[in-house]
């Protein structure tokens, strides 16, 4: 888990020197972390994922920004949410990937299905891996992965928490049908709050939106702002019947609450709280964690 904070707190010094537009990159090469949280670029072997991006980039950024809003204010909002597209981008260059590069010399490679074969043999200590409800789940790269079959595809899933680390968050609430209906979700974030876990919850939310569940992740705010200018105003307390995930930083432990079209990720922005209810959500929805 520390490996990724420091790939976030760099991730920050990055934006710092380019504040308007979030680092794309380009489409002959990606980006790999080593275990000390250096990116190192490398040949792209998979475009699928870029061209996800390229094709949904104003849907993870706040553009049209009035000209005359307050610098210092708006400098602060808007690297939250160029943070939040930098660590997708990221995160959609690993995720069809079947191979992590252990070492920015590339000397050494791990392979995340020869640690599934050996978890499956009994072969890794239970923290590099585990069986959980018949998935198998190893940790490479600080990452914990498992592979699901959705709409006849087989995905390889890494998130920051495996199962056990989350199955004692609870759900509440029922869902109503219409959640599931059209395209698009709306994912609202409250455009006052400055804090790298709640982004790094919100990335990995839309990510898994639109790569797990096949869906398109719209940004939206929960209330309005300079910053939200063109942007959808939804919150679980006035979605206008549309499909919402709002994420709420609370000073209580992390749970997620759900109600007719909306579902509320809320956790302290402390220790990674909200990543860990972000991660319950979508083993609920990848029905790796069966809830009752």
């Amino acid at each position: 888990m520390v490996d990724e904070e420091k790939f976030v707190e760099k991730s920050e010094d990055v934006l710092e020197s380019k504040p308007e537009q979030a680092d794309i990159p380009k489409k002959e090469t990606r980006f790999v972390r080593n275990e000390i949280g250096e990116l190192k670029e490398v040949p792209m072997k998979n475009e699928e994922e870029e061209e996800f991006l390229e094709d949904h980039e104003d849907d993870f950024l706040m553009e049209n920004e009035p000209e005359n809003k307050n610098k210092s204010n708006s400098s602060d909002s808007k690297s939250i949410i160029i943070m939040i597209a930098v660590i997708i981008s990221i995160f959609l260059l690993i995720f069809g990937g079947f191979k992590i590069y252990g070492s920015f010399t590339g000397s050494s490679v791990v392979d995340v299905d020869d640690m599934h074969k050996d978890n499956l043999d009994g072969k890794l200590s239970e923290d590099k891996g585990y069986l959980y409800n018949g998935f198998s789940f190893v940790k490479a790269d600080g990452l914990w992965w498992t592979e699901i079959q959705t709409n006849s595809r087989f995905l390889k899933i890494p998130l920051h928490f495996g199962p056990k680390e989350v199955e004692d968050i609870s759900i509440q609430g029922q869902l109503a049908y219409e959640f599931n209906k059209g395209k698009n979700v709306y994912i609202a974030i409250d455009p006052k709050v400055q804090n790298k876990f709640y982004a790094l919850a919100n990335s990995e939310i839309s990510f898994n939106v639109a790569k797990g569940i096949n869906r398109i992740p719209i940004g939206a705010c929960t209330e309005e702002s300079l910053d939200c200018v063109n942007r959808t105003i939804v919150n679980c307390e006035n979605t206008t019947g549309l499909p919402v995930i709002e994420l709420e930083l609370s000073d209580e432990p992390a749970k997620i609450t759900q109600q007719g079209t909306c579902i509320k990720i809320s956790g302290q922005g402390t220790d990674y709280d909200i990543v860990k209810a972000a991660d319950r959500l979508l083993y609920d929805w990848y029905q790796v964690i069966k809830t009752e």
